[in-house]
């Protein structure tokens, strides 16, 4: 498979701002193409998979599971037929997927980053034990590449505690990390796949404060960065890099209006995120467990929705950590909430009032693992990207104006920061 592969150019990131267009130019990218192109669209909703299929005039196919969506995906790829599939789908990869698509030439557009990384739950005793395991013959049960990457070594285990392992192994998806004497292992999407494709095109923003740059960088992905222009005679074009040192954010500015409490506050509902790790997740942990602190925090954002910003509840979205949205959950607001890490929707474009009760970090194992392998790490960049991503889920991406309550104090200097374009 490898003689196969080549990274036949490099990809690129066409970082513009949410609403500049970026879908729109995929779609007429789409269009305009020649009828022997080959297209893959991946993008995190199902409902985008829709929009697409609907909106271009090539035959667009969804892969469908009546004998399993990857096996399904494959045929489709053997066709040659332009596909419009989920970020899940494709975090499935799998050699043989790889191999028909370098075959087929395929052009990829992926809309937004996914998930390239995540650890796997074993304990590290329990690494080491399989370390140091061996078959009947002596044969050590797994080794490991210069780079840390597992493979087994044993096609006499068929099913047990280590099946898991086995399967990410053999799919060459598995990395061992030491820190300290802990080990650690983490699934990695294959950069294999980032080399098949004729042509990629990655719709984001800010994707240098994002994993999958930093998994490029590790893995020596070559990318280049474009950015999205409108005008009325050229429908969409991807034009040369705007940085964001140079962008214009004074629009945003001013349709943008961060809560602060006056003096005449009886109650400064910002003073709960004024620690730097207030409303982190660990910290929200804790917040949960004492109905006093959980009490508050709900009552805040009701205060600010209801007596602030006056307005109903279907004006309002709310945000905070999975494992909060019940604790945390604000009266009136049951409808309302939208995922911490939510991006490339529409369906909350009507909201004018948004309620962040997060602060953001990368999750610190893997960062570790980054930093450890010489890869920077600009965390504050990722805080502020994601922040970014859920606050234009709003009606902000429609160019209209929005009130945000963001008690967290370090989430909200990054965003004066940035609407001062100081980042």
């Amino acid at each position: 498979m490898q003689s196969l592969i080549q990274n036949r150019k490099p990809i690129t990131v066409v970082d513009s701002i949410m609403g500049s267009g970026k879908t729109s130019w995929a779609i007429q990218y789409i269009n305009e193409s020649n009828d022997r192109r080959k297209i893959m669209f991946v993008t995190p909703y199902l409902d985008e998979v829709n929009r697409i299929k609907d909106s271009t005039n090539k035959d667009v196919v969804e892969p469908k599971c009546d004998d399993g969506k990857l096996n399904h995906l494959k045929e489709l790829v053997r066709q040659g037929k332009n596909i419009a599939c989920s970020h899940e789908l494709l975090k499935r990869t799998d050699s043989e997927l790889i191999e028909l698509l370098d075959a087929e030439h395929y052009t990829l557009i992926l809309d937004e980053v996914m998930e390239v990384i995540k650890e796997v739950k074993m304990s590290s005793d329990d690494i080491r034990l399989l370390l140091n395991s061996k078959d009947d013959k002596g044969n050590p049960t797994i080794s490991l590449d210069s780079k840390g990457k597992v493979q087994w070594n044993n096609p006499d285990y068929l099913n047990g505690s280590y099946e898991e392992i086995r399967n990410l192994a053999n799919a060459g998806r598995l990395m061992l990390h030491e820190e300290k004497k802990i080990l650690k292992m983490y699934w990695l999407f294959p950069p294999q796949l980032f080399k098949a494709f004729e042509e990629i095109f990655i719709l984001t923003y800010m994707f240098n404060g994002q994993i999958q740059s930093y998994y490029y960088n590790l893995f020596n992905l070559e990318y280049e960065f474009r950015s999205i222009k409108y005008s009325e005679d050229k429908s969409y074009q991807l034009v040369n890099y705007v940085t964001p040192a140079d962008e214009d954010r004074k629009h945003l500015k001013e349709l943008i209006t961060i809560h602060y409490s006056t003096p005449r506050d009886k109650n400064d509902l910002n003073l709960i995120g004024d620690n730097p790790s207030a409303l982190s997740k660990n910290h929200l942990l804790e917040v949960q467990t004492k109905h006093h602190l959980k009490k508050k925090y709900k009552d805040n954002g009701y205060n600010f929705y209801f007596h602030k910003a006056k307005v109903k509840p279907a004006q309002v979205i709310w945000t905070t950590f999975k494992a909060m949205k019940n604790p945390l959950l604000i009266k009136g607001l049951k409808n309302r909430f939208v995922a911490v890490n939510a991006r490339a929707t529409n369906d909350y474009a009507d909201a004018n009032t948004c309620i962040y009760f997060a602060n953001r970090y990368m999750n610190p194992i893997i960062k570790r693992f980054f930093r450890d392998k010489g890869i920077k790490v600009n965390e504050d960049l990722f805080a502020l990207s994601e922040m970014l991503q859920w606050i234009f889920r709003s009606a902000i991406r429609n160019d209209e104006p929005i009130t945000v309550y963001i008690p967290s104090k370090r989430m909200r200097k990054l965003l004066e920061m940035y609407l001062d374009n100081q980042i």
